[in-house]
């Protein structure tokens, strides 16, 4: 169809926004915003983030100063008519969001200004000047920056949007129509065909088994074990700093300086900083005397204070009185807090005390390991997470005996209004999130360690943070990321303090542990770790059944989507390598064997030097014969025939039959079980280590015995796989 370049409806009032007026609709800004703190238009800094109604806000600024001069008062009265006027028809018609979210709308303005800088290159002084030449000129600019075609793309539908809204605008502020809208022009004729790699549902790198297991570890640790002793100092460091007034009273002194003469008399030793502040404050110290290093001593004044009542000033002021009676003999190594060290590490104590300075540090500690937990526990988005409430975990008594934990909260990916426009500040779900005890040890202490109405605030710092006023209350993904950068340190730093180097954190290689990365990691462990095990004890199994219950009830169920997906990429990987081990002449016993090269052979014909796109991995998921699993820790694979597998008891009939082996009931007598040379060579390695443990006698008898006993039923399993097995093509007396 066409639409007109420069569409004209006389009932229709012609954006010409005075100086004061304000940039943004009343009814988007941010709610509780006052009038004074939102821009006018005279402004060239334009925040966005008054618009954002979440409470994970970044500052988003939109500088018009960038724009050329000549364009500038044209892109902004556009700008305008994009914030406060109703979509147009030719928007309607194209089929495009007609409310913008505040990062799309950066993105935008972003782009409009790039487009007025290339066009004030090109001697052009006016939108109303530019032609269809033009355009097609820049769409080769675009071009020739090597950036994607999607991207490229994604810039010229940000240039039809000026178009389509000039119905509003002045002549001189109307662009022509892109040629690229025309009815019958296709975008692959200004930017050539796309030859963008394909991409998978989730491009996102799953975090490394090497550092998602002790990460893992440590983050469960600190909530499970340590937590309570971190609670306790954080609230004892801050009852000391309420008690400091904020006025000194007349007389005080003599009670600081009495209380230090008793701590001298008594040998207990005068709270001081240590570590690394304490080498910072000794240069600062020496900067201002000369350069003069010699060792002094730095007094807690907030801790020694905060004991008495009194103010700092009050208590350095008592301190210089006794100048001539204070050795450095006097002063301690810190400030231990009077709090009791409960939790331990390996069966002892993790720590000695806990030190005035460290409390807050150790807080934030806690936060990232209860932030880690839930993150990954529950399959929950990022943004899902950072705005989680106080008491929204609840726990359920079920029939029989079974406890659920369930977690209300809000989405944000699928939030819309009834036209199709994001929810700024999201919705709430109808349905909760379903997760393990974990995550619930989590929540719950994090509702102790502070007193906020968000469970990951953004004001739990160290250093008090600027905050803006359209900023929210939330930790943004950036100090997430920054929080479990600073967590994986300190557990390398306590790892090697209790002699626990196999717990170190490595660097991951393909950089930064992020949030967002959380939710394609616990689904790939899913599906990829033999056993279905996270760790410590924590089954990926039960995790999974949660997230099934999680998202089932939606209509929008994106998490399965990621399950699912990484479900097909573990069959393709399972399949791929048995067709090529098959092919190389590896030999296949059990009373699965059969089925087992069927299905090796079906995937090669079918799927091999393909791509596995979301509908081809769909195809395999879903096809009977192809549900092939590895267990390496049995020594066996489990072609999967739920009307067989000895794992269920219902065989497939129940009300929820199986859809994947339960590899905690695996029964060697089922009829589902295929054994590869493979994995017999697997099982001569797990002789060998048995011989060496039993000889080296270091366990006690039972431990041996069972180990025996293990070692036996090993070996009939090979004896079975060397009398049983088939090849796809026998291989010649030699090879054998």
């Amino acid at each position: 169809m066409t639409i007109p370049a420069e569409p004209t409806e006389p009932a229709l009032s012609l954006v010409d926004p005075v100086p004061e007026d304000l940039v943004f609709p009343r009814q988007r800004v941010r709610p509780g915003m006052p009038d004074e703190e939102l821009p006018r238009f005279r402004d060239t800094r334009w925040p966005l983030s008054f618009l954002n109604h979440g409470e994970t806000v970044n500052s988003s600024i939109i500088e018009w100063a960038r724009c050329p001069e000549s364009f500038r008062a044209s892109m902004m009265r556009g700008a305008w008519a994009v914030l406060n006027m109703p979509a147009p028809e030719a928007l309607l018609r194209m089929v495009r969001r007609t409310v913008l979210s505040p990062d799309s709308l950066r993105k935008v303005f972003a782009e409009w200004i790039a487009f007025a800088s290339w066009l004030d290159g090109q001697g052009i002084t006016a939108i109303s000047d530019v032609t269809s030449e033009d355009m097609d000129e820049y769409t080769r600019h675009l071009r020739g920056k090597g950036r994607s075609w999607a991207h490229d793309a994604r810039t010229l539908n940000n240039l039809s949007r000026l178009w389509a809204y000039a119905p509003y605008l002045q002549p001189q502020d109307r662009l022509a129509m892109p040629p690229w809208e025309e009815p019958s022009a296709e975008i692959k004729e200004f930017l050539g065909q796309n030859n963008d790699p394909k991409q998978g549902e989730n491009t996102l790198p799953v975090i490394h088994p090497a550092v998602m297991s002790p990460l893992l570890v440590w983050a469960l640790r600190v909530v499970l074990d340590l937590a309570p002793d971190i609670i306790a100092a954080r609230w004892e460091h801050q009852r000391l700093l309420d008690r400091i007034p904020d006025r000194a009273v007349y007389g005080q002194r003599s009670v600081a300086v009495d209380y230090l003469r008793k701590l001298v008399a008594k040998g207990r030793p005068i709270p001081a900083y240590r570590g690394a502040l304490t080498r910072s404050l000794d240069a600062a110290h020496a900067k201002r005397n000369g350069g003069s290093r010699a060792f002094r001593a730095f007094p807690n004044l907030r801790m020694i204070a905060g004991t008495l009542g009194v103010t700092a000033a009050q208590v350095s002021n008592a301190l210089h009185m006794l100048r001539d009676e204070l050795d450095e003999q006097h002063f301690g190594d810190g400030a231990p807090l009077n709090t009791r060290i409960t939790g331990a590490i390996n069966g002892k104590p993790w720590t000695e005390s806990i030190d005035f300075q460290e409390a807050q540090d150790l807080a934030l500690v806690l936060s990232a390991a209860c932030l880690i937990v839930t993150g990954y526990l529950s399959g929950m988005r990022a943004k899902e997470v950072l705005h989680l409430e106080r008491d929204c975990c609840t726990r359920e008594d079920r029939p029989g005996g079974t406890t659920r934990y369930m977690i209300a909260g809000r989405y944000f990916k699928t939030a819309t209004d009834e036209d199709g426009n994001h929810l700024p500040g999201g919705e709430v779900r109808d349905d909760p999130w379903t997760v393990i005890e974990p995550v619930h040890r989590a929540i719950a202490a994090l509702e102790k360690l502070h007193d906020h109405r968000l469970l990951f605030p953004r004001d739990l710092s160290r250093i008090p943070r600027k905050v803006t006023a359209e900023m929210g209350d939330a930790m943004t993904n950036v100090t997430a990321s920054d929080r479990i950068e600073a967590f994986i340190a300190w557990a390398n730093k306590m790892a090697l303090a209790h002699d626990r180097p196999h717990e170190m954190i490595p660097e991951d290689p393909e950089g930064a542990i992020t949030l967002v990365r959380f939710r394609r990691t616990v689904a790939w462990y899913i599906y990829r770790q033999p056993g279905g095990r996270i760790a410590l004890g924590v089954q990926y199994g039960h995790v999974a059944t949660a997230m099934g219950e999680s998202y089932a009830g939606r209509s929008r169920s994106d998490m399965l989507q990621v399950l699912d997906h990484e479900h097909g990429l573990a069959l393709a990987d399972t399949l791929a390598s048995a067709a090529e081990r098959l092919a190389a002449g590896e030999g296949i016993s059990g009373p699965a064997a059969g089925r087992y090269i069927d299905a090796a052979r079906e995937f090669q014909n079918k799927f091999a030097g393909t791509y596995m796109g979301s509908r081809q991995l769909a195809a395999l998921r879903t096809n009977p014969k192809l549900q092939v699993f590895e267990d390496p820790l049995a020594f066996l694979t489990c072609n999967h025939d739920p009307f067989k597998a000895l794992c269920d008891p219902h065989r497939g009939r129940g009300p929820r039959p199986q859809q994947t082996p339960d590899q905690s009931r695996c029964n060697p007598a089922c009829a589902n079980i295929s054994r590869s040379d493979s994995q017999i060579e697997a099982a001569r390695s797990a002789v060998a280590e048995i011989d060496d443990e039993v000889a080296s006698g270091i366990n006690p008898y039972p431990i041996a015995r069972r180990q025996l006993q293990c070692k036996a039923e090993i070996l009939q399993t090979i004896e079975r796989h060397e009398a049983e097995r088939i090849f796809v093509d026998p291989p010649d007396e030699a090879s054998q």
